[in-house]
């Protein structure tokens, strides 16, 4: 049932309630959705991504005992927990109303597992990870936060923070270009890292639709949750993902952003998205399946 409309003998059209939660919708006040323009502010978040997946293989031939290990081993699944501190700081605002932020991160986290059996980084990249997030890179962004470029302080973090989803904007989420009421919608698009590479090239696109679900009081004010959901589908292959085989793969995106509506800043979120992809060539097939959770956390703000 949508709208108030029945598809039974008794109800076709809208009923009172509806009607009137229809009209306070429209009465409803709009909202202007910016980010801050107080330089100097600084706020530090907490940021992770949990992924579990499972791949299936067939082929027409009978693979060596070291691959058939593998194998089974992602039969049974893959897990991979990271979570990354960083601080982000307006540091100026342009005459065209551009932001410009310093951000700079102070904690970073690896765990992972294959087949239930946990597996761990060479001590000698945690420490060289560490050591090029101990750098900082330079954000400018539109007010709805939509980047417009970015500057590392050394080479090396540009690759290593794309494994870290929308470093330049915290969420999958853009602000609308104009004021919101209850119930409105907009749209953007939305970049996420899917190169296996270890430059991490390749970026699968998502059509992303954002409702602003509901206007409630916070802490420090008026907190904005904003409902976001995508779809993302390639038949065709993506071998410039940096995959280096045609694959089909699909994808579903499903979550919400707390925005502070006085403070001009992301206070939280939660995102999940669900994973498809096959590969089929010279009679080998290989099926993988995933699913994400991300999340976003204000840790402190000054």
């Amino acid at each position: 049932m949508r709208c108030g409309y029945s598809l039974g003998p008794r109800l076709r059209y809208p009923g009172p309630v509806v009607a009137v939660a229809l009209l306070a919708a429209a009465q409803s006040p709009a909202h202007l959705l910016r980010l801050s323009d107080e330089v100097g502010q600084s706020n530090r978040y907490r940021l992770e991504l949990d992924i579990r997946m499972r791949a299936e293989y067939a082929s027409d031939g009978q693979p060596d005992p070291r691959t058939q290990q593998l194998i089974e081993a992602l039969a049974e699944g893959m897990g991979l927990h990271t979570a990354v501190e960083y601080e982000q700081r307006l540091a100026a605002v342009e005459e065209d109303g551009t932001r410009a932020f310093e951000v700079r991160w102070h904690d970073f986290e690896f765990t992972g597992d294959i087949g239930g059996r946990p597996i761990s980084p060479p001590p000698i990249q945690v420490e060289s990870t560490r050591e090029l997030l101990s750098q900082t890179a330079q954000v400018r962004a539109t007010p709805t936060g939509r980047t417009i470029d970015v500057t590392y302080t050394h080479p090396g973090l540009a690759g290593l923070a794309r494994q870290f989803e929308q470093l330049e904007g915290a969420m999958p989420t853009y602000l609308p270009e104009r004021p919101v009421r209850v119930g409105d919608r907009w749209t953007s698009v939305g970049q996420f890292p899917v190169g296996l590479s270890p430059s991490g090239a390749g970026k699968m696109t998502l059509e992303l639709e954002h409702t602003l679900f509901e206007v409630r009081a916070g802490d420090q004010g008026r907190i904005a949750v904003i409902g976001l959901s995508g779809t993302f589908s390639n038949l065709q292959g993506i071998d410039e993902a940096g995959f280096g085989a045609p694959m089909h793969m699909e994808a579903s995106l499903t979550g919400s952003a707390l925005f502070d509506i006085d403070q001009g800043c992301y206070v939280g979120g939660h995102y999940e998205i669900d994973m498809f992809a096959l590969h089929a060539e010279g009679g080998v097939e290989v099926q993988l399946t995933g699913h994400a959770n991300g999340s976003l956390d204000l840790v402190s703000a000054r």
